[in-house]
């Protein structure tokens, strides 16, 4: 009953719908290596991702859900938003075949200070990535953390990824992830000059105020069944 109250005044206040939106980090292939909230195996992700195929959920794109947001575009009846931080290879070499499997569309959060490099997503994979459907986004030049160093180069971390990134997919890069989650009204002004129109954060709930740059994310522990995936999207997006 609580949860429903809180759910029907939010809906009221903000005027849209919440879509539960999951942030995946270290992919790895081995099944009986670390799994935490920063690490989940193949096995384990593919798991994850057959049970919200299974149940009916649609992952949709940032686009989707700003034109939800500021336009009240429909949604799907169970929509979901798969997101990946930090520009590591395997979100090409595991996440995306998965992702293809089920026809979910992934965001990729990338910070352009690795690109290239061993370990790290190259270019070419990201053209790929965004060729196939998928989403490029920003995620700083080097996970700087925008609210903890509020003398960060703007040019640097901010204006000059976006550019880079959208020299290689050949499309806009319009949308933004805060490194640690974490963000101030500094931040959030200087992404709206550079020409972001959104941003995702982990730390609190979506700001009334600012919405469009405050989208909430959780963070998707490897070692969650599907049913615990499933309670933590309920408790955290307080879904009806």
């Amino acid at each position: 009953m609580g949860y429903t109250i809180i759910y029907l005044l939010l809906s009221y206040c903000l005027q849209y719908q919440q879509v539960p939106i999951l942030c995946y980090h270290n992919i790895s292939k081995a099944d009986d290596g670390k799994e935490d909230l920063l690490h989940i195996s193949e096995k384990h992700f593919q798991q994850q991702m057959q049970y919200l195929y299974n149940n009916g959920y649609t992952a949709i794109t940032p686009d989707g859900l700003y034109a939800h947001m500021n336009g009240g575009a429909p949604l799907p009846s169970k929509p979901i938003m798969i997101t990946f931080d930090d520009s590591h290879e395997t979100h090409y070499s595991l996440a995306v075949p998965v992702l293809n499997q089920f026809h979910f569309r992934g965001v990729f959060f990338i910070m352009t200070v690795c690109l290239n490099k061993t370990g790290w997503l190259t270019a070419s994979e990201i053209r790929d990535m965004s060729d196939q459907g998928h989403i490029i986004a920003c995620h700083t030049w080097d996970h700087t953390n925008l609210a903890l160093h509020p003398s960060y180069n703007v040019n640097e971390q901010i204006v000059k990824p976006k550019a880079l990134l959208e020299k290689i997919t050949g499309t806009s890069v319009c949308y933004f992830a805060f490194p640690y989650g974490e963000w101030n009204e500094q931040a959030i002004k200087d992404l709206k000059q550079a020409n972001y129109i959104g941003a995702f954060q982990l730390a609190s709930h979506q700001q009334s105020t600012d919405p469009n740059f405050t989208v909430r994310r959780i963070m998707v522990s490897g070692k969650w069944t599907a049913v615990q995936l499933k309670e933590a999207i309920d408790k955290a997006f307080i879904l009806p």
